[in-house]
Order: C-alpha cells, then structure tokens, then sequence
C-alpha cells in the first residue's frame, strides 16, 4: 500500500492547479447554496470558538557549493497539502459517503499534543478541531478549527518529506520511539493555555466534509499543561554520542506550505564526553545541496558539542531557505512560487535559535553557553554571517568560507531567492521573532524602523546601518576566482563595508581561488581556536574593531594579488595571556597588542564592551605605550561619534611584548 499511495499523491500533484480551479468552482458554488462545510479554502466553516486555537552537505575539505540554482517545485507536496483526490463525490449532498477517521489517539508532552488517527483512504484531506467541551457530530461547528489557515491536511501528514540521509522516512513522536505508519496520521498542536482539551479529525474528498465524530473512539480528550515544547529524540548512537532529534514549530504562528513545520537536527559529542566538564556549542551550517549526517561523535577530536540544522532542498523537492526564512502569508501550494504581498519572516533563524536553546536546555548536555560559535562554507557561511551579525548575545564569533553578503546583486541565485523573498522590487517587509531576536524586532514590520527584505539581506548595507548595533566577532575567506558566491559583488565590497562600520573582523582574499572550502585561512588560531582545545573566547569579553591597518590589504582589493586583513594582528586575553589583559570599564579601556609580522599601525575600536559605554559627544584620550619599556609612542584625543564607537586612529602596534593601547573618557 505504501508505495501504491506515494504514487498516486505525486502523480496527483502534477494535476493540481487544474483540480484546484474545478474545486473552486465548487466551493463557490456549495457557499452560494448555504453548505457550511467547503473543502480548499475553508472559507464557508464555523472556524473559532471562544475555546481559542493555541499559538503557534555536510561540509567537508574542498567541497564547493552546488551552482545549480533550480528552485521550488511549486507543485511539490509538503506535510500540509490539502486532501484533493477524487472529486467524484464533490456534488453529492451526502457527505457521509465520505470515509471517517477511527483510531484517534492522543499523546501531550512538553505543550504540544500529538493528534494521531487511522486513515481510512490514500486520496482524502482531514481537519482537526479543538475545543474545551466534548465535541460531537452535532455541536462540531462551534470547536476551534486547528487547520482552518492553510486547509485540510493530506493524507501523508506522517511522511516527513525533509528526510535525508540517516533521517527515518516516517515521523517519530516519543523518544526513541517506532515511527509512525504510512496510514496514519499525524498533526501536532502547540498550546497556548493549560486545561481540558477534546479533539476531532474529520475527512473531506474534493469538498465534502464528513462531520461524524464517533462517540468513544479510543479517547478524544486530553490534560493539556503549557510549557516549553522540546524536541523528540528520534536516533542515538554510540552511546549517545550521535543524535537526531526532531522539533515541531508552532503550527498557528507558522507558514507550513513551503517546509513544513517539523525539522531535523543533529547534536554530536566529543569522543571522550565527559559530562563533569563543559564544552563549547558548535553550529555548523551546511551548505546549498549539501546535508549534514549522523555522526558518531564529533569528528577530528574537536572538544566541542556539535549542533547540526537542517535547512532542506532539491532533495526534499524544495528550496533551501539560505538559512533565513521565506513569506509569512504566501500559500506555496496554491499560489505560485513567488510572494507578491505581505511580510518575510525569519522562520529558519527562528528554528535554529530554538535548537539552541533545546540543546542548552538538555540534561544530557553540559554546555557552556559562554562559548557559543558557528561556522559554515558558502550557504552555510551565508547563514553564519547573518547569525553573527543578528544575535551577538549568543554567539562570540563566526567563521565564514565564501558567503553570500548581498543577496540583491547576486546574479546566480536571483531567482531562488525571489521564491523566498519577492521580487526585488517589490521589497516586502521582514518580520523578526522568536528567541534572542529582541535586538533585531525593530527592523521588522511595525519596528521603528521597518525595513525590506532585500535591503535586509543586504550586509555591506545593513552593517553601516547598523553600525551602532554590537555584531559578533567575523572571520571571512574570500576567493577572488569565485564565481559561485561571486568575487565582485559579494567579496570585494566587503572589506570598505566592515571598515566604514567598524566590525571587528579578520579576513583573506586569495588570487586565483574559485567556489571551495577555505580551511579556517582568516582565523587567528591564538584567540579563536576551531580545532583541539577549541573555542575559548567568552560572550562577555571584549574585542576590538582593527582597521586600516598598515599591514593589511585595501579597502577595494584588486582581483589579482593575495589581500589579508588583521590576521597578522592579536591582543592579550584571559585564555591567551601575553600580557596584561582587558580593562572595560566606565570611561576607562584598555588592551594589549602585538603583531605577528614587523611593526603596524591600525585603528582600534573597542568592540563588544561590557560597561565601557560613554555617551556620543564625550572627548577620549588615548595613549599607546610600548609594553617591553612604559614609554609613550603615540597619544590622542577623540570624540564619541554619533553610534556612540571611539576609535583611536593609527595606533602603533609593536612586535613581542606588544603595546598598551589605554583610553579614557571623561
């Protein structure tokens, strides 16, 4: 039956813009003739009650990012397709022809509960009801309708269309449970209050809606506690070592048509996981085309908790979100590919932030959240530098192998992002939720200063926008013979951008270098370690901006030559103590550098500070002395500019023991 039902579901789904035009036309019909009930659109149901509905590659050395820039399928099915199938009893004023759901089974935990049922047929649709009384085939019309947004669900709601490799083809609802059967179903609601709950699934073929709710079939009532939902563990192996787990969005706050609202993740530990001590989080994006793997552990020895998302593609008959989001309102399904109204909202950095906080939040894992860092190639150094630059509350600093850093103006992947974003002129407006967003709301629809998806998605832009904002620390390879993520547009701005809104960073810009792996080139290994021991530098340390340092290449790097940025520069920490480390403090700052190569000047702005705050307007002096003897090299004075940044301009920095570079504001 299992291969027999797939079948016939995609076979359908290539006939489905012209059974929808004959459904519709059916569903006005049956609205005109007073029927309360229509398939589709659900437009003539009693939907709400004062019951309420709830609230809602694997990167490896050399891989290079596919370049085919194929988008969405709009007519591939996702867990959320409404039931069209046979239409053949669609003006059959019986619809008690159509066959009813038994086995309805119930199962809450952590705030969400899990609807299951039997389905009795491959080509029908099913709605899900809600209320705080027994619900019956008399008073159905008065239950909260959970499905009324985006319609019936299909009659593969079990299937999870998003597995890859190492993923099970069918949905898994208790930890380390059996995955469900081709023939059930599956919905799974979040709630928004604690109490009694009564459900009922009902089956509709074309436009007709069986409202029979069989008495006493199994139980249809449930105990209902809000609390923070948590994934499912699905797989564990090695001990736990290497896991997938599986978590459910909010299905009323979500758009599902596009993915979905179910979404994979990997967590894997060190080989020698000791559960006494704590570990670095690693998130590890992947790349366009490619699909992390259940791991083992976490491989080369790194000593680090390894967190894996998933952000699903062509192999999933979609398109991947480059780690951002797609259209809040847009019904892929039924309405095209690309949105032409309404907001953009960051659903994909709204699940990964989650995985964070469910990995964090996990008893299995003892993670210090202080050291939080992500990492990724291409898509994934995408999506790495987006997070670096939205939520520097969690992660330190990022590494990125060739990312997109101007979404507009690239010239191979407009299209794919149309499918995400709306056209470019149209400019839709963003919307910005979920955990550790709160920096970032008012950029969004109703903030205070609203912006557009393009333009958001437009770093060299936003960072000078934003330059008063604290961003995480940034490490980015470029190569100049890129033209996947190409050089022109997307590396060589970049350099003039960080510098004008003086973002500490590190970088590299190599000759002759095309679409690949970059091994970690733009990071200085003595403060921001990857490999063994690993990331040691905290959430709460400072660092500084480094600029125009005589050492590094141009702002605008010519596509020939090898350009470097900071990397031969570094400064005293607690985990790295060359000297004396960092003072921030009310009107006083103070850092040791050095560097690596001959003697330098750059121009310093402390970054990411914890009390060193002075208002805009306020006078600094500076003062750089040479470490190995006191002796002043060079003083200065400066005023707070309007983002509220110093910067002390063409500080010398010596080799060995370094200089001391001290700031006071009055």
């Amino acid at each position: 039956m299992t291969q027999t039902r797939i079948h016939f579901v995609d076979t359908l789904h290539l006939l489905k813009r012209w059974i929808f035009a004959l459904l519709l036309t059916g569903l006005i019909s049956a609205c005109d003739s007073g029927k309360t009930s229509c398939s589709v659109a659900q437009e003539c149901v009693v939907q709400e009650s004062s019951d309420g509905g709830g609230e809602a590659g694997d990167i490896s050395a050399g891989g290079s990012e596919n370049d085919d820039s194929t988008g969405n399928d709009s007519d591939s099915d996702t867990d959320t397709e409404s039931g069209a199938g046979d239409n053949s009893d669609s003006d059959s004023a019986d619809n008690t022809a159509v066959p009813v759901a038994t086995g309805l089974s119930l199962l809450h935990r952590n705030g969400q509960t899990f609807i299951t049922w039997n389905e009795p047929a491959s080509n029908l649709g099913y709605n899900v009801y809600r209320s705080g009384s027994p619900i019956t085939t008399e008073n159905i019309s008065s239950a909260t309708l959970l499905t009324s947004r985006w319609g019936p669900l299909d009659s593969d709601t079990s299937l999870n269309r998003n597995a890859v490799t190492d993923v099970p083809p069918y949905f898994i609802i208790e930890d380390l449970g059996a995955p469900l059967s081709d023939n059930t179903g599956l919905f799974v609601h979040t709630v928004e209050n604690s109490g009694t709950a009564y459900y009922a699934v009902t089956t509709l073929q074309g436009i007709s809606e069986n409202t029979t709710v069989i008495a006493n079939q199994n139980t249809n009532v449930v105990q209902e506690s809000q609390a923070t939902p948590k994934p499912v563990l699905t797989l564990s192996v090695n001990a736990g070592k290497g896991r997938l787990y599986t978590q459910y969005m909010d299905y009323q706050q979500w758009n599902p048509t596009l993915n979905g609202y179910a979404f994979n993740y990997f967590v894997a530990l060190p080989y020698n996981y000791n559960s006494a001590q704590s570990y670095p989080l690693q998130v590890e994006l992947h790349a366009h085309g490619y699909f992390p793997t259940l791991l083992q552990e976490v491989r080369y020895q790194w000593q680090v908790i390894q967190l894996r998302p998933l952000d699903p593609g062509a192999l999933s008959n979609t398109v991947h979100t480059w780690w951002y989001g797609h259209a809040r309102d847009h019904d892929y399904k039924r309405d095209g590919d690309i949105p032409s109204q309404g907001a953009i909202e960051n659903f994909t950095e709204q699940r990964v932030m989650k995985s964070i906080q469910e990995v964090v939040a996990n008893p299995d894992f003892n993670i210090n959240t202080s050291l939080t860092h992500a990492y990724g190639a291409s898509m994934g150094a995408s999506g790495s530098v987006s997070l670096g630059l939205r939520y520097p509350s969690v992660f330190t600093g990022i590494y990125a192998s060739e990312p997109m850093m101007n979404y507009k103006t690239s010239p191979l992947f407009t299209n794919e992002f149309a499918k995400l974003f709306g056209a470019v002129d149209r400019n839709l407006p963003i919307v910005n939720r979920g955990l550790y967003s709160e920096g970032i709301r008012r950029y969004g629809e109703g903030g205070s200063q609203p912006t557009g998806v393009w333009d958001w998605m437009n770093h060299h832009e936003q960072v000078k926008r934003r330059r008063a904002d604290d961003f995480s620390f940034l490490m980015i390879d470029f190569g100049k013979a890129d033209t996947i993520i190409d050089w022109q547009t997307q590396g060589r701005p970049t350099f003039a951008a960080l510098s004008d809104a003086r973002v500490a960073y590190t970088a590299t810009a190599r000759e002759g270098i095309a679409h690949t792996w970059r091994g970690f080139d733009a990071v200085n290994e003595n403060l921001f370690r990857f490999e063994v021991p690993g990331w040691q530098y905290r959430i709460d340390l400072s660092y500084p901006g480094l600029h125009n340092a005589s050492g590094s290449g141009r702002i605008d790097p010519p596509s020939s030559g090898d350009d470097e940025y900071q990397t031969t520069l570094e400064w005293s920490t607690p985990h790295y103590a060359f000297g004396e480390s960092i003072v921030d403090e009310p009107g006083q700052y103070a850092i040791t550098l050095r560097s690596l190569s001959s003697a330098q000047t750059v121009d310093v702005t402390p970054r990411n500070t914890q009390l060193f705050d002075p208002p805009a307007g306020t006078v600094c002096s500076w003062s750089a002395s040479q470490v190995g003897n006191g002796q002043v090299v060079k003083t200065g004075s400066v005023a707070v500019d309007s983002s509220g940044l110093v910067t002390a301009v063409q500080v010398p920095v010596d080799t060995g023991s370094g200089t001391r570079l001290n700031v006071s504001c009055q």
